[in-house]
């Protein structure tokens, strides 16, 4: 009985992540994994509850792997499928060590512990695609706005108390309970309020600012054209026709990752003007693109963007710090080269340190993050520390995912880049989703996926500095103390 609470426990909170519609399942989806959990005699059954609860959210939540490896990488399917069997087994290990920890603990006063070793988890544990329970309220905007303090795990925390909450009242009755029950009830409420509060705040800051009209550009270029650098010139024809397209209300265009594949030298600081013309640029221009540095002998190559005037001149270049495993680079090539060989389409591209803002002359400064790097909350909060970058805008090809739940997740948890910096986040993609959305995380246009298109809209050029951008993850850094002293000490096990 206790693994078909983990089962059904993990499978609804996949459900919440692959339709954001179900987000009210994901307040109530840990509740059987904990009931189960509470009711666990040792540590290995509660590793084995654990490692079920696991399995049954990661095998379905993130199935579109399989075929991503496959096509990214060029691996066969069966060793696609092979290692994704091997990342949802290790995925599972954080819902393993959170259930083993939670037998050792036990609730805690007012049922507060779960919250805390999730949200330790959540922080501290490696996921390849780095999910937090908060992602799940994507379209509950009011929810969102303690992003601004705590990032996503603030979220996370209130979600686990109340369903911790909930599964000590079904095992161990609503006296017993009862304030936690009450304690949680009073963390939503607040959450709730302040959002409440703070939308009306942002708007008003948002009004006030003086903005920006961006041009994006979607040139839906299939897997094959994008990646083989023979199609530059039509895949620059489809860019140049779209961004004609936009007219001329336009002060700055942005088009995805590498939409130019025929790599460009890194010392080179003006375009050739054959160059501008086979690109059209008629505005300053932020893109992905291929650089190279290095030797003739050994040239080093990057996944960069680049900034470009009007007039074809580089405004800077800020390469990918996070290369994508499979992909741009092959985990353990230097040590198993037979990898490299099962992996004909694996690059060997070298990351970059930091990001590196663009500025554009009486445009504004732009904070630039490429494809994965969305996802990651220090990459995007060490950007606007250094810079104070008036906009965010972030570049992808999610092509490798197909028609899947995946860029639909990629964009539940990039936009909390947007929240917790408090900055227009404008996402252009190959394929789609792109997006633009708002500080306070509402997406104010999508693009249709698959399909070309290109749009003009206008953002606000804002500044200042809240309170996750300065101090990052306090909150999280808080509740991984509480757990460690609640695991040293022994805590209360009934």
């Amino acid at each position: 009985m206790v693994l078909l609470f983990a089962t059904v426990g993990g499978l609804a909170i996949a459900a919440s992540f692959l339709r954001f519609s179900l987000w009210p399942v994901a307040w109530i989806a840990f509740v059987p994994i904990l009931v189960a959990v509470f009711q666990c005699d040792d540590a290995r059954n509660a590793a084995i509850i654990g490692f079920v609860a696991g399995l049954a959210t990661n095998v379905p939540a993130f199935y579109w792997l399989v075929d991503t490896i496959h096509r990214f990488g060029g691996f066969p399917l069966w060793l696609s499928a092979f290692f994704y069997a091997v990342l949802s087994a290790f995925s599972a290990l954080q819902f393993v060590l959170f259930a083993v920890a939670l037998r050792r603990v036990g609730p805690g006063p007012l049922a507060i512990v779960p919250a805390c070793l999730w949200v330790a988890l959540e922080l501290w544990f490696p996921n390849l695609f780095p999910w937090r329970l908060a992602n799940s309220q994507r379209d509950v905007t009011a929810l969102l706005q303690i992003g601004e303090v705590t990032g996503p795990y603030g979220l996370s925390f209130v979600m686990m108390w109340a369903a911790g909450a909930v599964a000590l009242a079904v095992t161990r009755g609503v006296a017993r309970a009862r304030p936690g029950l009450a304690g949680s009830l009073i963390a939503v409420a607040a959450v709730v309020i302040f959002g409440v509060a703070r939308l009306g705040a942002i708007d008003r800051w948002i009004e006030a600012a003086p903005e920006v009209r961006i041009g994006i550009v979607q040139g839906n270029l299939a897997v094959q054209e994008k990646n083989d650098v023979h199609y530059f010139e039509t895949n620059s024809a489809t860019y140049r026709e779209l961004t004609a397209g936009l007219g001329d209300d336009v002060d700055v265009v942005i088009w995805p990752e590498s939409a130019i594949t025929e790599p460009i030298p890194r010392t080179l600081t003006q375009l050739p003007p054959s160059f501008v013309n086979l690109l059209g640029i008629r505005s300053p221009l932020l893109t992905g693109a291929l650089t190279y540095g290095g030797t003739p002998e050994a040239p080093q190559y990057y996944n960069s963007i680049v900034g470009i005037d009007a007039g074809g001149k580089v405004l800077g270049v800020s390469d990918k710090i996070i290369l994508m495993p499979f992909g741009e680079y092959m985990p353990l090539g230097s040590v198993l080269p037979f990898l490299k060989r099962l992996s004909p389409m694996t690059g060997d591209f070298a990351a970059g340190i930091d990001v590196v803002p663009l500025d554009v002359p009486d445009v504004g400064r732009f904070a630039p993050l490429n494809c994965y790097e969305d996802l990651l909350a220090p990459i995007a909060r060490r950007a606007m520390q250094t810079s104070d970058s008036e906009v965010l805008f972030a570049v992808a090809n999610d092509a490798w995912f197909g028609p899947t739940a995946s860029p639909y997740q990629h964009e539940a948890l990039a936009l909390w880049r947007a929240i917790e910096n408090r900055r227009h986040l404008v996402r252009v993609t190959n394929t789609g989703v792109s997006d633009v959305i708002d500080p306070a995380g509402r997406v104010l246009l999508r693009l249709p996926m698959f399909e070309p298109a290109a749009r003009v809209v206008g953002v606000r050029k804002l500044h200042g500095t809240t309170f996750y951008t300065r101090f990052g993850d306090v909150f999280a850094w808080l509740a991984t103390f509480v757990s460690v002293a609640a695991l040293v000490t022994g805590g209360r096990r009934r």
